[in-house]
């Protein structure tokens, strides 16, 4: 071969071992970049062949996936990129025991070794995270006991009128112990899931306050609610894979919030305001919001459903929800608007049997009952009775009942034999052959049942009838109240 030639090919050669070096390199650390996540479980006293994998969602746990033993005892998880950061439960088959993990991203490779007889003792290699919040379960472990034997003590010492003084201190040193503890594992992993879960129930400390008990107590109150967020990272990429979120909203909104409609709408626009730069806890929290105030299951609570719509679903917050769903959930808001409790009750005609006229704003009286039927209701049947005895009690004390039939069409003639039927001749009876009334509010369930004030405002309804006296009862004393203080 000519030399020349033979030198010119040897370099081509080179060039081209080079550029598959090269490629082979390149896919190696792409594939070094996105290495896949391996978990290893070792359970001993574990025979099934089952083992499940899921994680926490809000209120919900999530099944992430379903592992076959590799051996006896022998399970691996395998991800190409990682669990996304949370806390995980490890579910045992048949009887549903289950231990704790977390994923936070980073580690690759962990080994987790447990007895199946002792599942609150794991030991986890390859995770200090892991190891660091097994260690802390071990230590709540053994302390517990001791705060359990203290608290009985006092509680003890309290019914015998003793002295408990020493048992209080001991109480509150183990107490300290474990905030120290604390600190120390937020100290050693900073921004991780462990930090998150234990800053997180971190109580906000109340300080001591003057005035008199009731004042005292109002302004711890206060204090508590506007700080009971204080220790949570929203913005955490784990939070919403946590077991403790939920129910510390939860608790913000049931408990720390006045149940009245209007304070529960600013407690909700507070938790979305708070997780509106999350986008995955927003998403969850918004529909989960509306999902529950739609079921309607409380007083009021329609409200809660009309504002979510009107501020958020149709202001484009909620850019998942597609057109035919959105334009539902408007209907149904439109539908709810008219007759939410404080507005005046739209005023509407409806007809007597012989064809009179009824209409709502011409009833002159302190409290008007509007109460939907329907002959064929099977509830309405059954609670009709109550308020036929309601009536007869309270309409010499000006109380005005007016009854709307709701059937319609051919269905429209069955209304005035059942009238008499069920005893409700006392009642300002009435019904519209065409539903007229549709047009202004909707009335899609019987029975349903309004109370009203003189001047029409809706001050209840959706109430039971069956306990109608004791609401109206109720009704009438904070109206009397208003009054005086109004006065």
């Amino acid at each position: 071969m000519n030399p020349v030639a033979f030198l010119r090919n040897k370099n081509k050669i080179s060039v081209m071992t080079k550029n598959v070096f090269l490629l082979i390199f390149t896919i190696f650390l792409s594939l070094q970049g996105h290495a896949q996540q391996v978990i290893n479980f070792d359970i001993k006293n574990y025979t099934n062949d089952t083992l499940i994998l899921g994680n926490y969602f809000g209120e919900k746990t999530l099944v992430k996936d379903t592992l076959y033993a590799k051996g006896i005892g022998k399970f691996q998880f395998t991800l190409k990129d990682s669990l996304p950061q949370g806390v995980y439960l490890v579910l045992l088959k048949p009887n549903n025991d289950f231990f704790q993990m977390i994923a936070n991203g980073k580690d690759k490779v962990i080994d987790i070794s447990i007895d199946s007889k002792v599942l609150d003792e794991v030991d986890a290699k390859g995770s200090p995270e892991n190891s660091a919040f097994y260690d802390y379960m071990k230590y709540l472990k053994k302390i517990r006991p001791l705060a359990d034997t203290l608290k009985a003590r006092m509680d003890r010492a309290k019914e015998a009128k003793k002295d408990f003084s020493e048992e209080e201190k001991e109480l509150a040193d183990l107490d300290k112990n474990v905030q120290k503890e604390q600190r120390d594992i937020m100290a050693r992993f900073p921004g991780s899931v462990l930090h998150l879960m234990l800053n997180a129930n971190i109580e906000p400390i109340i300080p001591d306050f003057e005035g008199s008990d009731e004042e005292k107590q109002r302004l711890r109150y206060y204090f508590y609610k506007n700080r009971y967020f204080d220790n949570v990272d929203f913005n955490h990429p784990a939070i919403l894979r946590t077991p403790f979120l939920y129910q510390k909203v939860n608790y913000y909104l049931n408990k720390l919030t006045p149940q009245s409609p209007d304070s529960i709408i600013i407690s909700v626009d507070y938790v979305l305001k708070k997780v509106e730069h999350n986008p995955e806890m927003y998403r969850y929290f918004l529909a989960d919001f509306l999902n529950k105030y739609a079921q309607l299951k409380i007083v009021g609570h329609d409200a809660l459903y009309v504002h979510l719509v009107d501020k958020y679903y149709t202001k484009g917050k909620a850019h998942w929800v597609d057109d035919e769903t959105l334009e539902k959930m408007k209907e149904n808001a439109n539908d709810l608007r008219p007759i939410l409790i404080g507005k005046k009750m739209p005023d509407f005609i409806t007809y007597k049997e012989d064809k009179t006229p009824v209409k709502l704003y011409n009833i002159q009286s302190p409290y008007t009952i509007v109460f939907f039927w329907a002959p064929d209701c099977g509830h309405c049947k059954k609670i009709t009775p109550n308020v036929v005895d309601f009536y007869k009690k309270y309409k010499d004390k000006g109380v005005k009942l007016l009854a709307v039939c709701t059937k319609s069409g051919d269905k429209y003639g069955t209304c005035w034999p059942a009238i008499k039927e069920k005893g409700m001749e006392d009642f300002i009876n009435t019904g519209d052959e065409y539903r007229r009334y549709d047009a202004i509010f909707k009335i899609k369930t019987t029975p349903k049942v309004f109370i009203l004030d003189k001047d029409k405002k809706i001050l209840l309804k959706d109430i039971p009838a069956e306990d109608i006296e004791k609401i109206f009862e109720e009704v009438m004393k904070v109206e009397e109240m208003r009054k005086s203080e109004k006065q």
